[in-house]
């Protein structure tokens, strides 16, 4: 039985909260746009796809006018995060080199083209990462590319790590089990496995894989 791991990206691997708003009010500074962002209307957005963020952050504009300014932000956050990257968790190199020796590591977000490649790249993380799929490559919801990709990689049981409720949701409906990654952005009240540090995921992996 192939078993692997399945991880959301921001406020579960890295924290890119403050280079993000950065980027897309520099992006809205180029163009001329009068929008701007602070931090916590950039956290509010965390783990929404293009489309659910798009009537959030420009509220007067339709969703096809919002989605060409949001791809403004989109091209300019990643030219911003290849030379100014997200911060990596504690301990978080030496707990995914422990993992990706026993399971397979992939990562599954609800970001657009090219922020994954991102994160891998410009933290020096792909050799510990098997493969990875995001809602800009398939225009689809997380639990629909949790259900592609392990199909793809011939995968019989997932678990999936995110720190959002909407995450929970996503991998109930795609049927996997799901843990909490509680030291991200997103709060749960629910009883759900969780962890309160990415030191503690290895013990929580064996116990609930078996």
């Amino acid at each position: 039985m192939k078993k692997a791991l399945f991880f959301d990206l921001d406020g579960t691997l890295w924290d890119a909260i403050v280079p993000l708003t950065e980027s897309w009010n520099e992006a809205m500074i180029k163009a001329s746009k009068p929008y701007r962002f602070d931090l916590d209307k950039m956290k509010s957005y965390m783990g929404l796809t293009p489309e659910e963020t798009c009537p959030l952050a420009f509220k007067d504009l339709n969703l096809e006018e919002g989605m060409k300014v949001f791809s403004l932000c989109l091209e300019n956050e990643i030219k911003y995060l290849s030379k100014n990257p997200g911060t990596l968790y504690r301990h978080e190199r030496e707990v995914l080199n422990q993992l990706c020796k026993k399971y397979p590591l992939y990562i599954v977000s609800n970001s657009g083209k090219g922020y994954i490649e991102n994160y891998l790249q410009a933290c020096k993380m792909t050799k510990y990462f098997t493969g990875h799929l995001c809602a800009g490559d398939t225009l689809k919801d997380k639990w629909e590319n949790i259900r592609i990709l392990k199909q793809k990689e011939g995968i019989d049981k997932v678990i999936y790590i995110g720190d959002t409720k909407k995450d929970m949701i996503q991998t109930e409906k795609a049927g996997e089990i799901f843990i909490h990654a509680s030291y991200g952005f997103g709060q749960i009240d629910e009883n759900v496995y969780r962890i309160n540090s990415l030191d503690e995921l290895p013990e929580l992996v064996e116990k609930i894989f078996g």
